[in-house]
């Protein structure tokens, strides 16, 4: 008798399962079909064609569910030209763990909705640039949904401000992007408790006020965008702690102050934008420890001081940026022993002087030379054709001499190698030269520009 109760009682219990499973999958239908019905644009026919109740919303395109429970888990609508506005009934989706729209038309506001969704682990709503955006402010309840691993909202008109707590519930993040948007006030210093955060995007918004302290506390950070924003003040030292940290953009701000020396402690760096700021001081010397540098940018600021020499030992550096600043002194005259992979070199708008270095021709990848706006003297090297990856080479508003004999600057015949140039600009101190094509003795596919005061010519 015992047994069959017992038995009785699991079948009743199964029973009631199985008929509130069936409830809640009539709920994540119900849900489906009103998504679908605010879709105003499907150039694909996709959702019409394949969203109909004559099949299981389990075997709908973009849709993934769990196996057990066939519950919605993942809704993927990624690049399938659809477009509208998102349904608040979305919420209701409650197994949901994925959502993903990105690269549609969709437009209008985040339903605040989407912050009943406990188990939602990703979020994309990136927008082609080309199409409508999502507008409006970005719904707080998102930020409070603790299995979140990745938000991506970049590519949209969002505004408003950050919520101050954006971490306090977020103890699983570790993408965030909210990059090209209208996004505004200051960085909240409480993304310092996203410990697990490995890449942060804030780039190309209106965030003001200084970079917070507490960023110093994301230790498995790789990634940090910042760049493109109104942010003020110094540099934090703490950024020296972010030991994993690879790409580094600060660049498109008024940040000003110093350098820290601290951030050569960031040895995993590969890219370093600073450019377009109002930074001063100089170049500290512990840049010379980033051995894994590929891109160093600090063009753009008032930097001034000596030349720094342990930037050319950089050995992997592609490309060095630091034109338009007040940096002095003369090139080593080894510039190019230790930099074998260098592309761009821009130094351009400085106060360096001296002869440009003959070693400037062991360059042997370099493609852009910017040596223009300085004080640089005596004779071009004779051996810079060897630069035969050159395409633009920038030696305008210096003090470069010719040897007075010649009718034509001598280093020119030297260019017959470099088949890949296109355009020269020069202007010399003992006077100008007009260099057309027919002049030279070879054949290059080059545009060769003199600049005359403020004015461009080109001459073919």
């Amino acid at each position: 008798m015992g047994k069959n109760m017992i038995f009785t009682l699991q079948s009743m219990l199964c029973f009631h399962i199985n008929i509130v499973a069936s409830l809640k999958s009539s709920t994540d239908e119900y849900a489906l079909l009103a998504f679908k019905s605010q879709i105003t644009s499907d150039s694909n026919n996709i959702l019409a064609k394949n969203w109909s109740q004559g099949t299981s919303f389990c075997n709908w395109v973009g849709i993934t569910c769990g196996s057990r429970y066939q519950r919605v888990r993942e809704l993927n609508l990624a690049n399938m030209g659809v477009g509208g506005t998102i349904a608040k009934e979305i919420g209701e989706l409650s197994f949901l763990r994925s959502l993903i729209i990105s690269n549609n038309n969709f437009l209008g506001f985040i339903p605040g909705e989407i912050g009943n969704l406990s188990q939602l682990r990703e979020i994309e709503m990136k927008i082609n640039l080309s199409h409508n955006r999502l507008y409006g402010e970005i719904p707080n309840r998102i930020f409070n949904l603790p299995c979140l691993t990745a938000i991506d909202l970049r590519n949209n008109s969002l505004s408003g401000r950050l919520p101050t707590d954006i971490c306090n519930n977020l103890p699983n993040m570790e993408w965030l992007r909210i990059l090209f948007n209208h996004i505004s006030g200051n960085i909240p210093p409480s993304l310092g408790a996203c410990r697990k955060l490995q890449l942060l995007s804030l780039m190309y918004n209106n965030f003001s006020g200084s970079i917070p302290m507490e960023i110093g506390n994301l230790s498995k950070l790789q990634s940090l965008y910042l760049g493109g924003n109104n942010l003020m003040g110094n540099i934090p030292n703490e950024i020296g702690k972010l030991s994993e940290l690879v790409y580094l953009d600060l660049g498109i701000n008024h940040l000003n102050g110093s350098i820290p020396y601290e951030v050569g402690n960031s040895s995993a760096l590969q890219q370093f934008y600073l450019f377009s700021n109002n930074l001063i001081g100089e170049i500290p010397h512990s840049i010379g420890n980033l051995s894994n540098l590929k891109i160093l940018d600090m063009s753009q600021n008032n930097l001034h001081g000596p030349i720094l020499a342990a930037i050319f030992n950089l050995s992997m550096l592609k490309v060095l940026a630091l034109d338009v600043n007040s940096i002095f002194g003369n090139l080593p005259s080894s510039i190019a022993n230790w930099l074998p992979d260098l592309e761009g070199l821009y130094l351009g708008g400085n106060q360096l002087g001296g002869e440009i270095p003959a070693s400037v021709s062991n360059f042997s990848k370099l493609i852009h030379l910017d040596l223009s706006y300085n004080s640089f003297n005596g004779r071009v090297p004779m051996n810079i054709g060897n630069l035969q990856n050159l395409q633009k080479l920038g030696l305008d508003n210096n003090e470069l001499t010719n040897d007075p004999s010649m009718i034509e600057l001598d280093f020119l015949i030297s260019l017959k190698n470099c088949r890949n140039l296109k355009i020269i600009v020069m202007k010399y101190y003992q006077k100008p030269w007009v260099i057309c094509q027919h002049q030279l003795k070879f054949s290059l596919p080059l545009i060769v520009a003199l600049k005359v005061s403020f004015l461009m010519k080109l001459v073919i």
